[in-house]
């Protein structure tokens, strides 16, 4: 708990006083909440406020100073070092870094997404309202009922593709899964297939293996922290969606034709252009490594990369700190610049 100027502990403020709180005290909540929003933990922030006041501080310093447990404080830390907030010295000291670099780039992406959630939610309104137009309107899009009917109409769309199909993959999969899919077909003919998959997705227990397999048959794979839902784009000429955006259900779906489905091409695009290539391999690193980078590219924590590779998380923490000294880093963060430039993962 933070002290006061004078040294004493600070009061307790309820939780539950919302308004009636003191101002200060709304204020240094709805900062936590946005801090939060960016993936800073409030242990993290508390540790790095102690941090700005403290250069070299200690952590066992920092710990007495927050009376929080040493655990807690070890943790945070860690956290701070692998967002580029915070850089270890000797003897188990740590300094302050300035947030606008790190915090910054991950604004920039929430509000890419927040745009392209917006242009979604905009494509699924215009939708809305062509239900109520005239025949020839209607013939733009076609509402599809029932998870067959959906499986059905998706197989149809891929296997009608004439030049490209690209695809917005994220979560668990719902009608068409792996075990279902046209995708091989479709790979034969020499169609291009483009697919920008998340960290939802890449989570689910079989989401890496399904993107290498697709690598394997010559899918183009982006990855990026979340996708603004569920979508098929075949050859600019058709696209289908969930009618109800992002959510997992997929019944009922939208085909979209003519200018609507420019209009998701337009978005998937936009998301593609940014999105970060996955697969690519360097020769200078092993396979193992390759991978280790792909997965905390694309957002992963130490032990989710260790789930997804069948390995200790003290291994994977081992290889990294190995892949920091080999890059002559000193943070997660500078590592994920040196990989990108250095075409690591």
């Amino acid at each position: 708990m933070p002290g006061t100027q004078d040294g004493s502990p600070a009061p307790e403020v309820p939780e539950d006083m919302g308004q009636n709180a003191p101002r200060i005290v709304r204020e240094r909540r709805r900062g936590r909440v946005a801090l939060e929003y960016l993936g800073v933990t409030s242990d993290e922030e508390e540790v790095y406020r102690a941090l700005l006041s403290r250069p070299d501080a200690h952590s066992v310093e920092i710990a007495e100073v927050l009376s929080l447990p040493p655990g807690r404080v070890a943790v945070a830390l860690d956290g701070l070092v692998f967002r580029g907030l915070a850089t270890p010295r000797a003897a188990d000291r740590f300094t302050a870094i300035s947030p606008d670099i790190a915090l910054g780039t991950h604004l920039s992406d929430q509000r890419g997404r927040l745009y392209e959630a917006e242009a979604a939610l905009a494509e699924l309104v215009e939708a809305y309202r062509s239900s109520a137009l005239g025949n020839s309107e209607r013939e733009l899009i076609e509402v599809v009922h029932g998870a067959d009917a959906v499986r059905a109409r998706y197989l149809q769309l891929q296997l009608g593709a004439t030049e490209r199909i690209d695809t917005f993959v994220t979560g668990r999969p719902q009608v068409v899964g792996d075990g279902n899919t046209e995708e091989s077909t479709v790979m034969s003919r020499g169609i291009r297939a483009r697919g920008v998959v998340d960290r939802d997705f890449l989570a689910e227990p079989d989401g890496v293996r399904n993107v290498e397999e697709s690598l394997g048959a010559g899918v183009e794979v982006r990855a990026t922290s979340q996708i603004p839902l569920k979508l098929i784009v075949v050859d600019g000429r058709f696209a289908m969606l969930p009618l109800l955006g992002r959510g997992d259900g997929v019944d009922p779906s939208l085909v979209l034709r003519g200018g609507l489905a420019h209009l998701a091409q337009g978005l998937f695009d936009a998301v593609w252009a940014r999105a970060r290539p996955y697969g690519t391999t360097s020769e200078s690193l092993d396979p193992v490594d390759n991978r280790i980078m792909q997965l905390l590219l694309a957002g992963f924590t130490d032990a989710a990369v260790a789930g997804q590779l069948d390995m200790s998380s003290r291994t994977v923490q081992r290889r990294i700190s190995a892949l920091m000294a080999r890059a002559g880093v000193a943070s997660r963060v500078q590592l994920g610049w040196h990989a990108r430039e250095h075409g690591w993962g």
